[in-house]
């Protein structure tokens, strides 16, 4: 399941979460052309600190390392900013990197010693993301192989990491959203193979032009000089047909990653992209010349002087994804992977030539080749559009994947050392575009910066895929946007009845995060990872808030899961507005006992309104999971304690499910003890049963528990029970926290 987490965030996760993947894989309509006109939301006009990240070079393309915040120059939309933050980062060396974080720590922040304030911590952030469509076999396995050798020995312990890659079939796949977990990015890498490569378009437009360039001083056999046979005929209408159908593959190449692009201007600080590729063919693009210039002939296929000036949609396409790509802070490491399989005969055109004719000759116009059969000329590989998309981009390309090492310290010496220099904004919510423009005093320094940011747009007019990333980054990133601070506290309860194991989640959106949720509609989203951070399970589930806003409202979600470790995510967001709060909370599901009573996880309640309350449960009739019969209580004045009591109170009531191996009643005893977390002391505390109801083979018990004696602090609430008549034994414990008196 490694390509299948995000997210893309952006397809794993994406097919998981079920959310829309079409808007990678077809250009999208504009916000205007697919809304109807509705009544426009208001937002308030805030004062934000804007971050520029800032990387500048000597001549010799060495880092600057001693800066300071008077050498810099900043213009917002023409205007000069004041910098009121400032901080310079340097990355140690990898060596230092690794000697021990007390001693040489990896990142060195080097505060400038004037009363500019620091910034935020952030560490740089990279995309690996591997292109199927334009490539070959030996050169993913090369790619793969680069990846991880830049994971091991350039990346940083606060480096955040995303995995991508392209295919013909898929688009765009987030295989892991940005996230410094390290070990995942390496799973997901280790796990790219070439069997995703499709859309070989280069190909195409090599056979293209080898046909196209046929030897210049053969004579046709034929009393029409100029005039094709029926069988060249076929075979240019073919060409010519398979050439379309590569133009095609490559402009929706283009148009996804002109998508994606304006998907990530919401995504703070500079994105380094690691792009491996063959790239589209530059003739494709911007065409190819072939032969003599100065022929006359009228025919367009036969005419050995073919000249191609290039497609103009194609190079109107290719500027916009370059420039939406400037716009959102990405910067192109570029890495042609044709090198590794590229054939190194250096006698083979000799023979083919010799045995022809077919040589190079010179003329009055200049040096014209008429075959290029064994070595390909580099306006049919992507050579042009991998540098193009560097250069545009402020980033680099490199010709030769086999020189990675190489290469990827260099890429480390670029972006290990950085300025970050911070300004106050008026924040608008228009989606504006603000250019930004950073020089430095210093002569011979060459400044390399985002070309500027966009101001928040409402989310209603959100993309698909940007309401995709905007959900990855609440699912996987603490530092996501558009998040509200109140907490929302939330309890698993994992449960194995009848043998099949359950985890429960149950979560209380107070009534100050639901007077906010102004939209119409509010989406649950809940992410069940397993031990190796692996997606096991998301649902998904749409409310109405307008009968609850500003009320206390419960959300319960269940999922069927194997025994182990497990992380639960919950996002909650408005999908008018955008408003989102997150809950997180871990848990172990144990393996079922055969022959043990099996004791559900305790729900604790008190005194209270539970207010509404909204559960997802199970579809299949087998593992259904109805709250109402499992965990039953009167709302109208008990509500769950999810993390502390909020109030000393006399008593609370418990709510325990049991059931025994093969169902039937039971004639329980039953016994409880706390456990003082702090200090290990356990003490027995008195039990009363209220209730004992008999669902399915779920016997259900209700318990009270005096409370007043104990003193404040956090506990472990244990309970034991035994059948006696047969005298199975069962065991349940669950984390209950008294506050002060």
């Amino acid at each position: 399941m490694h390509n299948k987490r995000c997210v893309d965030l952006l397809a794993a996760i994406i097919l998981l979460i079920g959310l829309l993947i079409a808007a990678l894989n077809m250009p999208s309509a504009s916000p205007q052309e697919r809304q109807a006109p509705t009544q426009p939301l208001q937002y308030d006009i805030s004062v934000v600190l804007k971050l520029i990240h800032v990387y500048v070079t000597d001549k010799k393309g060495n880092p600057v390392k001693d800066l300071a915040v008077n050498d810099f120059l900043i213009t917002d939309n023409g205007l000069p900013v004041k910098v009121t933050d400032f901080e310079r980062r340097v990355l140690a060396p990898a060596a230092d990197a690794n000697a021990g974080a007390e001693d040489q720590p990896g990142v060195k922040t080097e505060l400038v010693a004037t009363p500019v304030p620091a910034v935020p911590q952030t560490g740089r952030k990279f995309f690996f993301f591997f292109d199927f469509a334009f490539n070959n076999a030996r050169g993913i396995v090369k790619a793969r192989t680069a990846a991880l050798h830049f994971l091991d020995s350039e990346v940083r312990p606060d480096d955040e990491l995303g995995v991508l890659s392209y295919s013909m079939l898929k688009g765009v796949t987030v295989h892991e959203y940005l996230t410094g977990d390290h070990a995942k990015i390496r799973e997901i890498i280790d796990a790219i193979g070439s069997k995703n490569i499709a859309g070989r378009a280069h190909e195409i437009e090599q056979q293209y032009w080898l046909q196209v360039e046929l030897p210049l001083t053969n004579q046709r056999p034929s009393d029409k000089p100029g005039e094709l046979t029926p069988q060249e005929k076929a075979v240019a209408s073919n060409l010519e047909a398979q050439r379309a159908e590569g133009k095609r593959i490559a402009e929706n190449f283009i148009l996804r990653l002109t998508t994606l692009a304006k998907s990530l201007r919401y995504i703070p600080d500079q994105k380094h992209f690691l792009f491996f590729s063959t790239g589209v063919p530059g003739s494709m693009v911007y065409g190819n010349q072939a032969g003599n210039p100065s022929s006359t002939s009228l025919n367009a296929f036969s005419d050995r002087a073919k000249f191609d000036q290039g497609d103009q949609v194609l190079q109107r396409e290719v500027g916009e994804m370059q420039k939406e790509f400037v716009a959102s802070g990405c910067v192109f490491y570029t890495f042609d992977t044709r090198e590794s399989a590229k054939i190194a005969d250096l006698f083979a055109y000799d023979r083919q030539t010799f045995d022809t004719g077919n040589r190079d000759f010179a003329s009055k116009e200049g040096i014209f080749q008429d075959s290029q059969s064994v070595f390909r000329g580099d306006k049919t590989t992507g050579l042009d559009s991998l540098k193009s998309l560097s250069v545009s981009t402020g980033g680099k390309y490199y010709s030769n994947i086999n020189m990675y090492e190489k290469n990827l310290d260099q890429i480390q010496v670029l972006t290990g050392t950085y300025y970050v220099l911070g300004y106050p904004i008026n924040e608008r919510w228009d989606g504006k575009f603000h250019e930004v423009k950073v020089a430095v005093k210093r002569k011979g320094c060459e400044v390399r910066a985002q070309a500027g940011y966009f101001n928040p747009k409402p989310f209603s007019e959100y993309t698909d895929l940007e309401k995709q990333l905007h959900l990855f980054d609440l699912a996987l990133n603490e530092r996501a946007l558009s998040r509200m601070p109140d907490k929302v506290p939330m309890k698993v309860l994992p449960s194995a009845a009848e043998g099949i194991t359950r985890l429960a989640v149950l979560a209380k959106l107070p009534g100050e995060i639901t007077k906010k949720l102004s939209g119409k509609r509010v989406e649950f989203v809940i992410i069940f990872f397993d031990g190796k951070g692996e997606i096991s399970d998301v649902i998904r589930k749409e409310a109405t808030p307008a009968s609850i806003r500003g009320r206390d409202m419960l959300f319960a979600a269940v999922a069927t899961l194997k025994p182990g470790d497990y992380s639960c995510r919950l996002v909650i967001r408005d999908m008018d507005t955008g408003m989102s709060a997150v809950a997180s909370t871990k848990t172990t599901i144990v393996k079922p006992q055969i022959t043990g009573l099996q004791l559900g996880t305790p729900l604790i309640l008190e005194a209270g309104v539970g207010g509404s309350y909204f559960y997802e449960s199970v579809k299949k009739a087998k593992e259904a999971f109805p709250w109402a019969e499992i965990y039953p209580f009167d709302s109208s004045f008990l509500t769950p304690v999810l993390a502390k009591l909020s109030a000393i109170a006399p008593s609370i009531q418990v709510v325990i499910p049991c059931a025994a191996p093969g169902g039937g009643q039971q004639d329980l005893g039953l016994s409880a003890n706390l456990v003082n977390s702090t200090s290990g002391e356990r003490s027995p505390i008195a039990i009363t049963r209220i209730d004992k109801v008999q669902k399915g083979p779920r016997e259900i018990l209700t318990l009270e528990i005096r409370t007043a004696d104990i003193a404040p602090g956090t506990y472990y609430l244990h309970f034991y029970a035994q059948d006696r008549a047969s005298g199975l034994l069962g065991h349940t414990f669950t984390t209950l926290t008294f506050p002060p008196r």
